[in-house]
């Protein structure tokens, strides 16, 4: 699961808020029943959907992505290398 946020607020905390909110999606599909490994991370406001100026509230930034793979995920567009964390 990888989350995402708009770029209202602080960098810092968009990070955080993300990756708090893939947890949470994790976290719900693992009690309604999903048994396999279930991995997340956060990139809050650094790989936008929609370009926008920062502090714009844009609903499509605010967003998350699910992959199923076998393996670790590689990622073309990321801010930097995920950190995945186990659920």
């Amino acid at each position: 699961m990888l989350g995402h946020t708009d770029t209202v607020g602080a960098t810092a905390a968009n990070r955080e808020l993300s990756l708090e909110w893939a947890r949470s999606l994790a976290a719900y599909f693992r009690k309604r029943g999903l048994k396999v490994p279930v991995f997340y991370e956060g990139f809050g406001e650094q790989s936008l959907a929609v370009q926008t100026p920062d502090e714009t509230a844009e609903v499509g930034n605010r967003r998350a992505e699910y992959i199923i793979a076998v393996e670790d995920p590689t990622l073309q567009q990321a801010p930097y290398p995920p950190r995945w964390r186990k659920l």
